[in-house]
């Protein structure tokens, strides 16, 4: 072998070595961010979505193969509807772009629900709007702060335990200046004898139910009995059609974190999500417009249309 052969022989060995480390570092970093992103209990559903998002953009600035990415990160979230949607649409043909605009629809879809909100609570501006809402939603945090520019807001909230939620939400708008009055759990529904609305966030808007933080049913059900609406706040990247519905997990989480040393013959469990069906909202504020709850599973249908089943089946 010529000496000139060797040194290019060499050259290749050293590039693709360094080549094989930076994979090695980038699947390592992917690797302990989604490890986090599973273990990540109290940030809303805006903000895991922020951080998958991040996720698939450096998987796809790497080359890595995508497909065990988006899996791992809809594995790590499996209730959040909006990972499952990035995670699609990023394996679709043109992931890549698919993904940035993805990424910019969400970012202009959570500004758009934020003024259509506004706008949908600004008829009677005369008088104080008082909501009861429950954990922590950035959606529905900014939507208040948005209304309480121009109208008092008077805001009721739960801690939402055991991660307690609430208080951060509390403490956000009492910062932004919103009067805020914070209630155990359990006594959430005294709030209601004076309340205008309640207002939540979703985790997922399926056909026939929205997924949200335990004790959302329980409100919206005892909201519904004394005539008082129901509002949840949306956007598109919530929505899914029965095939990812389906998919969904409600997690649950450590039972230790609501009674560590339980007698013997009781069993604890920590459920962190469940359904709420649509019949008992009035109305969703999306950033596609404030939308009778009937018309949840045409949104649904539309988003669906787009998801090839393959890929559905893959992740």
């Amino acid at each position: 072998m010529s000496s000139a052969s060797s040194v290019d022989s060499a050259e290749g060995i050293r590039e693709n070595a360094t080549e094989a480390y930076v994979l090695i570092s980038v699947v390592e970093s992917l690797s302990g961010r989604i490890a986090l992103l599973a273990s990540d209990r109290e940030s809303g559903a805006s903000e895991i979505l922020d951080e998958v998002i991040a996720i698939l953009r450096e998987a796809v600035a790497a080359g890595v193969p995508m497909l065990p990415v988006a899996r791992a990160v809809c594995r790590a979230q499996p209730t959040m509807a909006s990972v499952w949607n990035a995670a699609l649409e990023v394996l679709a043909p043109g992931g890549g772009e698919r993904l940035e605009t993805f990424a910019q629809r969400v970012t202009r879809g959570a500004d758009a629900a934020v003024r259509v909100g506004s706008a949908f609570f600004l008829d009677e501006v005369e008088r104080p709007l008082r909501v009861v809402t429950l954990s922590f939603s950035r959606s529905v945090a900014s939507l208040l702060e948005a209304i309480a520019t121009r109208r008092d807001v008077r805001v009721s909230c739960s801690e939402s335990r055991p991660a307690l939620e609430g208080r951060r939400l509390a403490s956000r708008l009492g910062s932004a200046g919103i009067a805020v009055t914070a209630f155990s759990d359990a006594a959430l529904g005294h709030a209601l004898a004076s309340a205008d609305a309640v207002l939540v966030g979703a985790d997922a808007v399926a056909p026939d139910w929205f997924l949200n933080k335990s004790g959302t049913r329980m409100l919206a059900a005892a909201a519904a009995q004394q005539g008082i609406p129901v509002y949840v706040v949306a956007t598109r990247d919530k929505f899914v059609g029965h095939g990812v519905a389906a998919r969904l997990v409600l997690r649950e989480g450590a039972p230790k974190d609501i009674w560590e040393s339980p007698p013997a013959g009781v069993t604890v469990r920590n459920p962190y999500f469940e359904p709420t069906p649509l019949e008992l909202v009035a109305s969703l504020i999306t950033d596609m417009g404030v939308i009778g709850a009937s018309l949840a599973a045409e949104v649904c249908e539309a988003v669906s249309r787009d998801q090839p089943p393959d890929l559905i089946e893959q992740l």
